[in-house]
């Protein structure tokens, strides 16, 4: 074993320490919200793969009206549980907004939000609202491994110290959260965190200029913490600075800019300082901004329908799926692989493999590098029996990314079965031996690999 691979390994054998003790020490519970059967039955494998009951440890919750209750349930049961959510309506509003209750309501609650998107601004306003980390869809179970151990950790000494300090801000005993943070940026002068607790602290003690000090040092330490912005705005707030408020609330809709009351809040402050062609521009751009969620959350609505039609009706299930699109119009982005992939799996499914091949092509504008994109092609060719096309596409494939036959057992083996049609035998056998290195009993892997075994044989001889 490479000493790189020596690494990777005792850093996840580390990584599932820490998952093992939230459960057995800490008393963890994963709620999951989500109509993704993949992501609910990856949780589910990360936790057997521990030797630990899954079914008690991993709860569904099957719509978000019946979210409150299950976290209610757990924390009453002594559970500490995280809640993996998914990203509902594309990152808008309400999803942002449900966070947002249920971090305020449970602060122990660690939120993984998660979506399809890997949109910056959709993935702060996710941050903004207060989720703990993110899960960007489809993910890997070592990727998933790694976000759980970073959340899911037992809190650092640092984090220990901070969290009695803020208990004593909340007290409003800002002395004795000041000694706290001030021993703690000792340690750790560039901790981002620590001034904001240290800011809150001289806030509650009557330090108001000191207090804004300690949160722009927060923001110079960390540039992407939306935190200490928002603690600057609603010290301005206090204060009656409305320049400053405004200014800050600038910064903030710089880092998360698609947060739409914010932009009615900046419109607001424009408009009570008489600037009236800002405060329209501003009060436009949270229009527009609430009607691009509502126009996501539509889409996504239609890309959900077709996914339940798919099997029994793809013909509908194509419509809701160009209905999606059509929605999203000119806003196309590399995060809409998903449905153009989907839609032409329906494509197929109805024998129009050429029609699918002209969706997969037009995707392709959006993200020229995708190798999932180039894997289907190839598949719709396939279909078509126009072998050559689909062995080219296939080492396209292939070539954007060596490591395609390792996302399941399936796609190695249909890779295998392609390249197999053209000059890439080699590569085929090894496609193969992936599928059973990953399913040892993939019973059509088996057989392709020993026509193609038998094959070499032959040539050989």
């Amino acid at each position: 074993m490479a000493f790189a691979d020596f690494q990777a390994k005792q850093k996840q054998n580390k990584q599932k320490t820490i998952i093992r003790e939230y459960f057995t020490k800490r008393h963890g519970q994963l709620l999951c919200l989500s109509d993704d059967p993949t992501i609910l039955s990856l949780l589910r494998a990360t936790v057997k793969e521990m030797a630990l009951p899954a079914a008690e440890l991993v709860v569904f919750v099957p719509d978000p009206s019946r979210l409150l209750k299950a976290i209610t349930d757990s924390f009453a049961a002594g559970k500490r549980p995280a809640l993996f959510i998914e990203s509902v309506m594309s990152g808008s509003g309400e999803t942002s907004f449900m966070v947002r209750q249920f971090k305020e309501s449970f602060p122990d609650l660690r939120i993984f939000a998660m979506t399809t998107s890997s949109e910056k601004a959709r993935i702060m306003l996710l941050y903004e609202s207060g989720a703990d980390n993110f899960i960007l869809k489809p993910i890997s179970s070592i990727d998933l491994i790694d976000k759980m151990a970073i959340t899911l950790r037992e809190p650092s000494v640092i984090r220990q110290l901070l969290d009695k300090a803020r208990k004593f801000v909340v007290r409003n005993v800002g002395s004795e959260a000041i000694k706290i943070t001030q021993g703690v940026l000792k340690v750790k002068p560039d901790s981002a965190s620590g001034y904001v607790v240290l800011g809150d602290a001289l806030r509650v003690s009557g330090s108001r200029d000191k207090a804004q000090i300690a949160y722009e040092r927060a923001c110079k330490y960390s540039q992407d913490y939306l935190e200490p912005l928002q603690k600057l705005v609603d010290l301005a707030k206090e204060d009656g600075k409305t320049d400053m408020q405004l200014e800050y609330l600038k910064r903030l809709d710089e880092l998360s800019p698609m947060n739409a009351q914010r932009k009615v809040e900046m419109a607001e402050l424009q408009m009570e300082m008489g600037n009236m062609d800002e405060a329209k521009k501003l009060f436009d751009g949270a229009v527009n901004r609430a009607y691009k969620n509502a126009m996501q959350q539509v889409a996504l609505m239609s890309e959900k329908i077709a996914m339940s039609l798919q099997e029994k009706d793809p013909a509908q299930a194509e419509k809701y799926l160009r209905k999606c699109l059509e929605l999203k119009g000119k806003d196309l982005t590399a995060d809409d692989l998903t449905t153009f992939n989907q839609l032409g799996i329906c494509l197929r499914k109805q024998g129009r493999w050429l029609d699918a091949i002209v969706e997969y092509k037009r995707a392709l504008q959006i993200a020229p590098n995708s190798s999932e994109l180039f894997y289907n092609i190839a598949m719709a060719h396939a279909e078509g029996k126009e072998y050559e096309n689909a062995n080219r596409f296939m080492l396209k494939a292939l070539a954007l990314n060596s490591s395609l036959p390792r996302t399941s057992p399936v796609v190695a083996y249909n890779m295998a079965q392609v390249l197999s049609f053209g000059y890439s035998k080699d590569k085929a056998r090894q496609a193969a031996e992936i599928s059973l290195e990953l399913d040892p009993d993939y019973e059509p892997a088996k057989k392709l690999l020993a026509q193609l075994k038998a094959a070499e044989s032959g040539a050989a001889s």
